[in-house]
């Protein structure tokens, strides 16, 4: 049969299935601007619904918010399956509300739905085109809504039309052609069967006939016994910001759970999957009426609480603890909530995934992982589906990466599920599928089509048989079927999207340093706890909370639109104040007890650190004359007047996790220091560095080892300007061409000494490019073997990245690279083409390239793009891309990055130890007078080992204290932790704080084993 005929005939018995209709009138509407989540700034006040011009009965500009009310009343006698409310519009997205509940969303998709009969009160809120929020050419367009309307579908006309299309479908993707040929003839009997002039009861025994017919015919066609098995779970995923910001996010969540919760009602078969902790708070405090009902569908057994993280979290950027707290603050929210507790991390979109994660996720007690993002790659196509994933540690999680059509956003149609079995790879070794359905993204969920479809396919003639469930029952399954499976071990690099190590640099400096600022809030507060302090800590779970928030996949990588990102610009503030306020309350109350109207000096980390500090000046104190401070030991050091009112000093041997006190004096000689600075050459104990005129550096002397670090000829610190675009996925993308053009900068530079001595040097090198400029001091001290390069940038530029080059005098054939709790190594060449796409990678606070006995790492304090090819470490700092913000970046940046050139390699050279001093300074204070409860100096945890004290936090449940360390070198070894006290109790638990098995204790100590790259955790208990 002609595909025209059958398209005609199934697209009028999808019309003839609504039987009836009777049009609602006596709408209301009335205008708003949505200004926050349950918050809005109304236009106008409720009139009649205006009609519009024909065919539509309303019409609303682009970005406003319309609300429609109306009384109605069902007609009787109406069988209460049949009774629907349908609404046709477009450029409309919105939520039914009936007799004040939350009941359905309506979209494109979503245009009808089973309403009970009764008389009752509708309301519509809906956005008005809301595509011309990342659509410039969208914001003269108007929504319209073309009708509304009770109707009556005959649901026996609309199986049949289900059943008809899903046969033609079936006989399009049916793999053999015979099975093909012999659907082909069952539909076309069939379907000439029905005569579409005919009227009345012949109309319907002629339909009936037509099902009766296909079905029997259907069933003579024996299913392929070897085409493999689909499972099924209903799915919507909603990204908590994109190209809409998170209060729509909000509304988002109200329109796709009431669906949900109407296709479970009308679905009997029918499971769905949802993730993010999030989401679902924001339906218990803006949808309460709607949760309730989410809750008994869990409880029901038919809607899955999944994910375990927060939010689907970016995995390149966010810190190990933060990924850890993403899956703490999740599973406990779900427990206390629902009382479930996932085992999969459910992260179907996420742009690539450290090698870290499986120890990370395994050490959560999430045993599971899923995404479909491996498939994206641009050049080498991911070889497994269904594997164990082993990272860094050993640790193993079992994954699965289905490659399907429609990703994460499929339809359980023959083509797609046929497409999906013939894509896995794991065949032989295990012969099912997870396949999650529905309309994502934006949210929305199944349709009643999709899920017709998907009761339709779970044993069809030339489809992948199917069945439905939720998704952590498809990994119990395989975990019980034991299947041999392959290993993939290290990281699960996307070969696309690296710019996401970039873009929106603004905000990943603000993630990082609040990163930070809430470890040092969490440490100092528990410190000042266990002394019997009370330091008001309750903002930081909060704080915490709203950061994890802010690390979603489409916030923290930059590929949301521009309004994302300046709301974000406010929530970071209002985190990193409310951590800084526990921070500074917590280190009062140490200064309170040991100043003696000195300065105090902390270190939140596990050593004693030799390390510059930048104190204010005391009261009192002339910032024109000559200073010294004297440590707790006596000795005096050089102090340096920086700025107007702060002074710089070195903190030699400032205790592990501790403070020590400073007098500040008059200096009563100059000190001795090392350094010599010029606008052409600095030097000290450690350096020389000659500059060229245009401020790169031509020479670098590593005076200790005596050995020139840059290649002759070369020069490093080449901050390179590259093409970089344009691309329709300009925000999330960068391409190997950017190397194909270098722009020059504005040949006027100009250099200057604006710091020399005693504690550092300085000279200041300014650039321009067009419109934009770049501050950059390049900082050397007379104690710390660190260059730094704190710069400032007034960055303008569209298409362009911004890279610093490092040409080094070392050679090997991989650089190693900073990645949560611990390091991976990658190719400095391009053997393969596996290599070849490595050309962007992800690291976090330094990047190593090292041979036997000698290396340069390269730190930085808010960056994560790198590239290395041969002798070339390079540290990406700015890009200017224009989609889907066409001003990101634009505007102020800060942002200090390192050369530590070192005697061994990266693990002998305190790469790691530098890469933390650099992200984590001292913090001082101005002490009070003294009370005498603590000394001048104190370390009050030491930590004996190869391991990093990362976290100390109050525990989630009030009882003791978490203690979490990391083994940062690929090493093993016991370590040992001294304690400020005796703690009654030490029990090993997982990183969610669940468990705990006993380890001995020596009185204030504790010994453990630890493995390389393992992470530990531990709960103190106190009397």
């Amino acid at each position: 049969m002609d595909v025209r005929i059958i398209r005609a005939k199934l697209t009028e018995l999808q019309r003839r299935a609504v039987v009836e209709t009777w049009p609602i009138t006596g709408w209301q509407a009335r205008t708003a601007d949505h200004l926050a989540a349950d918050e809005y700034r109304y236009h106008d006040d409720w009139a009649p619904l205006e009609s519009a011009a024909p065919p539509a009965i309303g019409s609303w500009p682009a970005g406003v918010t319309v609300f429609l009310r109306a009384q109605a009343a069902t007609p009787e006698g109406v069988p209460a399956d049949e009774l629907c409310f349908q609404y046709e519009g477009s450029d409309l997205e919105g939520l039914l509300t009936l007799d004040g509940r939350p009941y359905a969303g309506l979209d494109e998709h979503h245009t009808r739905v089973v309403v009970p009969a009764g008389a009752h009160e509708l309301l519509i809120e809906a956005a008005c085109v809301p595509s011309a929020r990342w659509r410039p050419e969208k914001r003269k367009d108007r929504a319209l809504l073309h009708s509304t309307a009770f109707v009556r579908v005959d649901r026996q006309i609309e199986a049949a039309m289900y059943d008809l299309w899903f046969a033609w479908e079936a006989s399009k993707h049916a793999r053999d052609e015979t099975r093909r040929a012999r659907l082909a003839a069952a539909l076309e009997d069939a379907l000439l069967c029905i005569d579409l002039t005919a009227t009345g009861d012949a109309f319907y025994q002629e339909v009936a006939a037509a099902r009766s017919l296909l079905a029997e015919r259907v069933a003579a066609i024996a299913p392929d016994p070897e085409a493999g098995r689909m499972f099924l779970t209903g799915h919507s995923h909603i990204d908590t910001a994109w190209l809409w910001p998170i209060r729509e996010t909000v509304r988002k969540c109200g329109r796709t759970f009431a669906t949900a919760c109407r296709m479970l009602e009308r679905h009997p078969h029918y499971r769905f999957s949802c993730s993010q902790p999030q989401l679902y708070e924001y339906a218990r405090r803006h949808f309460p009426a709607l949760y309730e009902e989410i809750k008994g569908w869990v409880k029901a057994g038919r809607w899955e609480t999944t994910g375990g993280m927060w939010v689907e979290s970016d995995c390149n950027v966010p810190s190990g603890e933060a990924l850890i707290r993403q899956v703490l603050h999740g599973v406990r929210f779900f427990q206390a909530e629902f009382g479930t507790r996932p085992d999969t991390c459910w992260l179907p979109d996420v742009f690539g995934y450290p090698a870290s994660l499986p120890g990370i996720l395994l050490g959560c007690g999430i045993e599971n992982f899923m995404t479909n993002k491996l498939h994206w790659q641009a050049r080498n196509r991911f070889p497994m589906a269904l594997f164990w994933w082993e990272g860094i540690d050993g640790a193993r999680v079992l994954a699965h990466i289905p490659k399907l059509p429609g990703g994460y956003n499929g339809a359980p149609d023959p083509e797609q599920l046929n497409q999906g079995w013939d894509d896995y790879p794991q065949k032989t070794a295990y012969p099912e599928v997870l396949f999650s359905y529905g309309y994502g993204d934006g949210g929305g969920g199944p349709t009643d089509a999709m899920i017709e479809s998907a009761r339709r396919a779970e044993r069809y003639p030339g489809v992948t048989a199917c069945r439905q469930g939720l998704e952590e029952q498809y990994f119990d399954d395989v975990r019980v079927a034991n299947p041999a499976l392959p290993t993939w071990v290290g990281e699960l690099y996307l070969e696309t999207h690296r710019g996401t190590y970039t873009t929106q640099a603004a905000t990943k400096r603000a993630n990082r340093k609040n990163e930070l600022l809430l470890r040092e809030a969490e440490i100092f507060g528990s410190l000042a706890a266990m002394q019997g302090a009370a330091v008001d800590a309750s903002p930081l779970h909060a704080a915490w909370q709203d950061l994890l928030l802010l690390q979603f996949h489409d916030i923290l990588p930059g590929s949301s639109i521009g309004e994302v990102y300046a709301e974000a610009a406010v929530d970071h503030a209002a985190i990193g104040r409310a951590a800084a306020g526990v921070r500074d309350a917590a280190l009062r109350t140490f200064a309170a007890a040991a100043g003696r109207d000195q300065i105090v000096a902390f270190n939140s980390l596990s050593w004693p650190r030799i390390d510059v500090a930048l104190a204010p000046l005391p009261a009192g104190h002339a910032a024109d004359a000559a200073w010294e401070v004297v440590g707790p030991d006596g000795r005096a050091t050089a102090a340096q007047h920086v700025g107007e009112s702060q002074i710089a000093f070195a903190t030699e041997g400032l205790p592990a996790f501790g403070y020590a006190t400073y007098a500040v004096r008059p200096a009563a000689a100059p000190h001795s220091s090392s350094l010599s600075v010029t606008a052409q050459r600095l030097e000290n104990a450690f350096f020389v560095i000659e500059l060229a005129a245009d401020g790169t550096i031509v020479r670098l002397l590593d005076k200790a080892a005596q050995r020139e670090v840059i290649p002759a000829g070369e020069a490093a610190n080449r901050l390179q300007l590259f093409q970089d675009g344009p691309e329709r996925e300009a925000a999330w993308n960068v391409h190997l061409t950017y190397a194909g053009r270098e722009y020059a900068w504005d040949p006027d530079v100009r250099i200057e000494v604006i710091e020399a001595g005693p504690v550092r040097g300085a000279v200041r090198v300014t650039r321009a490019y067009r419109a934009s400029r770049i501050v950059q001091d390049i900082v050397i001290y007379d104690r710390v073997p660190r260059i730094d390069f704190v710069t400032q940038a007034d960055w303008q530029e569209r298409q362009v990245m911004l890279k610093a080059a490092f040409p080094v005098d070392v050679r090997a054939t991989g650089a190693t690279y900073e990645i949560q709790f611990g390091a991976v190594q990658r190719p400095t060449h391009r053997n393969t083409s596996w290599d070849e796409e490595k050309f962007e990678v992800c690291g976090h606070r330094w990047a190593d390239l090292s041979e036997p006995g000698y290396g340069v790492s390269l730190l930085n304090d808010c960056k994560y793009g790198y590239d290395t090819l041969g002798h070339v470490l390079r540290l990406t700092l700015l890009r200017g891309t224009e989609y889907p913000d066409p001003n990101a970046d634009r505007g102020h940046h800060e942002f200090t990055y390192a050369l530590l050139p070192h005697a061994g390699e990266w693990h002998a050279g305190e790469t790691v130890r530098q890469g933390w001093a650099l992200n984590a300074p001292v913090v001082c204070l101005s002490g009070q007078a003294a009370q005498g409860a603590l000394p001048a100096a104190a370390s009050f945890i030491q930590v004996e080992g190869p391991a990093i004290l990362e976290t100390l936090k109050a525990a989630e449940d009030g009882d003791g204290w978490i203690l979490r360390l990391y083994e940062p070198h690929g090493s093993r070894g016991q370590v040992t932790v001294r304690l400020p006290f005796a703690p009654a109790a030490v029990l090993a638990c997982n990183h969610i704080e669940e468990g705990g098995d006993p380890v001995p204790a020596d009185g204030h100590a504790f010994t453990f084993a630890i493995g390389p790259f393992g992470v530990r955790t531990f709960r103190l208990k106190r009397d």
